[in-house]
């Protein structure tokens, strides 16, 4: 009987092909729009590498006699000095593609930096307030610009970002999948005619899920298909980030189910189900990278997509992530806690109409 069950609702579902063509669609799209938008903004930033910087000195400058000290550190730093006589500063630095410009007069000196070569003029502008200091104290020698190498999360683009997140978020949105297929059960009085019958509720239950988590997986797996290959999407480990996917999609599947069998309403069920989804999104980094949000890991944490995201993102940049467990546990208990609520919601009601 559940086996018919199960086959009857794939039927109603594909009757409602627009749905079904949301889960291509709309993740594609939307992740698209952001990567495009958001490409600059998460750049990965690289440090400048050897360049070289224009220069001129006024006889009367307080700082001729250490331009030799200057060249000399320069070039310990990767930073070779070279002295024009004619041209100004924006003129020489476009034609000889220099790094930046210094003019050392008699007032002092000032810095000109590329508006397109940042990283390279603030390494300028610390390398000369460095050696202006040693000045001050007598000492040039041996100067080194310092460098760190803290351990920071790793360096992910928009398109990896972006197109990563949004099959998380559009496959917690599950429930408009099964909009057809519970409006077919209230026209038709379905339910009234599983009362009569010896199908349970955790039967009905299952009869239903099974076949929403089906279809929704198909959607998003050509989503995620189709960004790979037009927009370039990197999953990392294509297995586990599968798993990841699969899973996300069954505890939202359950969840919303949840909803439905205890409000018994389409409307009141996408309602909250949205609202709560949107919420858990937000904290969980789907509209604002979880990288530069401000919430605080503690809140994140509660968030069942920040651990999905999370993981999905670091598959993709590094190959391994340490929320691949905490992502499994939290998506696994959502599943058989709502799973178990719906049941015995749907039991209630089934012996309330009996």
């Amino acid at each position: 009987m559940i086996r018919y069950l199960i086959k009857n609702n794939f039927k109603i579902m594909f009757r409602n092909p627009v749905n079904i063509l949301l889960y291509v669609l709309c993740p594609i799209l939307i992740s698209a729009f952001l990567i495009s938008a958001f490409s600059s903004l998460m750049a990965s930033y690289e440090a400048p590498g050897e360049f070289e910087v224009g220069y001129t000195v006024q006889a009367d400058s307080p700082y001729a006699g250490a331009v030799t000290a200057l060249d000399s550190v320069g070039k310990e730093n990767g930073i070779t000095f070279n002295r024009y006589d004619g041209g100004t500063p924006e003129e020489l630095m476009q034609s000889h593609e220099l790094g930046g410009f210094i003019t050392f007069t008699a007032e002092g000196y000032t810095i000109y930096e590329s508006k397109s070569r940042k990283a390279e003029g603030a390494k300028l502008e610390y390398m000369i307030s460095a050696v202006y200091n040693g000045m001050i104290s007598g000492d040039v020698s041996d100067l080194e610009i310092p460098t760190e190498s803290p351990e920071v999360a790793p360096a992910v683009n928009a398109t990896d970002y972006y197109g990563l997140v949004y099959m998380v978020y559009f496959g917690w949105c599950a429930i408009v999948c099964a909009a057809g297929l519970f409006a077919q059960e209230k026209k038709h009085q379905i339910l009234d005619r599983f009362r009569i019958s010896d199908l349970s509720s955790a039967r009905i239950y299952f009869g239903r899920a099974i076949p929403i988590v089906t279809v929704v997986s198909i959607g998003i797996g050509l989503a995620a298909v189709i960004s790979a290959a037009l927009l370039g999407v990197h999953w990392g480990n294509i297995l586990i980030s599968g798993m990841l996917l699969l899973l996300s999609i069954i505890a939202a599947t359950s969840f919303e189910m949840m909803i439905y069998e205890i409000t018994h309403s389409m409307i009141a069920t996408i309602i909250l189900s949205f609202g709560i989804v949107w919420w858990m999104g937000y904290i969980g980094g789907t509209f604002e990278t979880y990288m530069f949000s401000a919430w605080s890991e503690s809140v994140k944490l509660i968030s069942p997509l920040y651990h999905t995201n999370r993981a999905l993102v670091e598959l993709s940049s590094t190959g391994h992530s340490d929320y691949i467990l905490s992502s499994v546990i939290f998506l696994g208990a959502i599943t058989v806690i709502c799973s178990l609520i719906a049941i015995f919601a749907g039991s209630i009601r089934r012996k309330d109409r009996a």
